[in-house]
This record gives C-alpha cells, structure tokens and sequence, in this order.
C-alpha cells in the first residue's frame, strides 16, 4: 500500500478555545471572538475545485455547526467524517454522557447533510482521550486520525484495542533539524514551502501519508487575517505543487475508508502463517480481520 489521504477539516474560521465554554470561537478581527463560517465557506470551494481538478477523494472532518452552514454539494463525492460539533476539546469534557451527546449529534448532522453516516473520526485540536475512542465505534466509526506519529519509511494504519483504525499524521524533522508536521498550516501562514512536505512524503516507502489542512486556512491567515486574491491564489497553488508532487511518487490518492478497505482486501490475501481474528461489527454485520499481535502488544 502507498495511499495519500488528503484530509480537510471543515470548521470554523481561525478556531480558538474560550475559557469556560465547549464550544470555539474565532480570532477577533474587530467584532469579537464570536464563531465565523465565511472563510470556511470559501476555502471550501477553492479545495473542492482544487481536488476535482486533480481527480482527488478527499476525506472532510466536518465539525457539525460549519456543516449546518455549508453548501453540502462542495462535498459530492468526497468522505466526510466526524470534527465534533462546536470544535469540543474532548479532553476537557468530564462525564461520558456529554461526549456521547456530542458524538451522537455529530454524526447525525453529517448523515442529514450528505445521506451517509460518517465511518470516520478527528478530534477537534487533535486531543482525544481514551474514552472518547474507546466510544467510538458505538456510532459506526471505525477509524480515528485525532494523532500524530513519527514519520518513517512504513506507515501502515494499526487497529487499536477498541478496534478503531488509527491513521495519524505524520510528523518528523526537515532538511534543518526542526519539526514538520504534514498539517499545511505553516505553509498557509508563509513560513514553509511546497518543497518541506514533499521531501518529508519521500520517506515513506509504504503505508498511508496523511496531509492535512483546514478549509478557512485556504483564505485567511491566523496572523495577518483575510488574504488578498493574489495570496489566496499562491496558497491554493502551494497545495497544488504539494499534491502533485506526492501523487509524483506513485501515491494513490485515498480515503480514509479506502484505506481500511485495501488494509482488510490485504488481510484476506496474505500468506498463512499467522493468525488472524475476526469481529462481527455491531452496525453493518460485517466481518473485519485484525492482527492478532495487536492483544500481544
């Protein structure tokens, strides 16, 4: 396998957390800190011309209040997956109940807007505790992006002790020493290059490389604010050579699903020798197979 998932969150503008509240706002630009969805909107048409250009499925983590303001037809023929509701930081939430509540609307939310429940997870902020995976596949999601992890020439997903399949973002050092994450988010704020991401994907020699980004962030900058239409169209062209460039090196463009599909077609195919261990999921009926080194671990 050598996948590239181009994921997308889809929340609100330059989200930030506000003391005493779930729920995120958006950095003050004069009128408070009261959430902002117009940038979001925008960046939204901007990738989704960008991706039917270069024949790309993406995956979207749609937090449910950006959703519900959304044209959900932008989103025609991509995934779209779980981002909360109000961009929630998870860790934060004491009490089972309420991360139920706010999974449950959210999933609910992405089935009325795009017709199909959601089979994916990240979580707002990338902090997800144990419990809130743990609940997960009571909602039919099978797979959690909500981590990071240390880039290497193998990225194979691994399932996880609550049979969800994490697939992170990867994360290592550039040509300089410093951390790079594949989050573009430096690059939309002018402080990296096409060129860091693509040298960071040329590692990986199988497995899936996971890109990240953020619809607002297409738009506007957390630092300098709205973009003029000549930075926007540099910023969607920086997007352009980063996708380009790792489609290059034979990566097929993936979902998040896609991903766990070709994982599961593998472990149908793969030579005896090894056990394996099936598990009925509770939703579809299906059978899904899992490394049975996994409960060794």
């Amino acid at each position: 396998m050598r996948a590239l998932c181009v994921t997308v969150d889809l929340d609100r503008d330059v989200n930030i957390p506000i003391p005493g509240s779930n729920a995120a706002g958006s950095a003050d630009r004069g009128n408070g800190t009261a959430p902002r969805f117009s940038s979001s909107e925008r960046g939204l048409s901007l990738l989704a011309d960008l991706f039917d250009e270069l024949s790309i499925k993406a995956t979207f983590f749609a937090e449910a209040a950006t959703l519900r303001r959304t044209d959900a037809g932008k989103l025609s023929g991509h995934e779209v997956g779980v981002h909360g509701v109000d961009h929630e930081d998870f860790t934060l939430i004491k009490g089972a109940d309420e991360k139920r509540a706010i999974l449950r609307e959210a999933v609910d939310t992405v089935k009325d807007a795009v017709g199909k429940p959601p089979g994916c997870f990240r979580s707002p902020y990338m902090k997800a505790d144990q419990e809130t995976i743990d609940m997960l596949p009571e909602f039919g999601i099978r797979i959690d992006s909500s981590r990071h992890t240390e880039m290497a020439s193998s990225l194979i997903p691994k399932y996880t002790d609550s049979r969800v399949l994490d697939i992170p973002v990867p994360e290592g050092r550039d040509a300089g020493g410093k951390k790079i994450s594949a989050y573009l988010w430096p690059m939309h704020e002018s402080k990296r290059g096409p060129e860091d991401y693509l040298r960071m994907a040329s590692v990986m020699e199988e497995g899936a490389f996971v890109i990240a980004t953020h619809t607002w962030h297409m738009v506007e900058s957390r630092e300098r604010g709205l973009m003029s239409k000549d930075e926007a169209e540099r910023n969607a062209d920086n997007v352009r050579k980063v996708l380009e460039g790792i489609m290059d090196m034979d990566m097929r463009p993936s979902t998040m699903t896609d991903v766990r599909k070709e994982l599961a077609d593998e472990r149908r195919t793969a030579p005896l020798g090894g056990k394996v261990i099936g598990h009925r999921d509770p939703v579809t009926g299906k059978i899904e197979l899992f490394d049975d080194n996994k409960k060794k671990g």
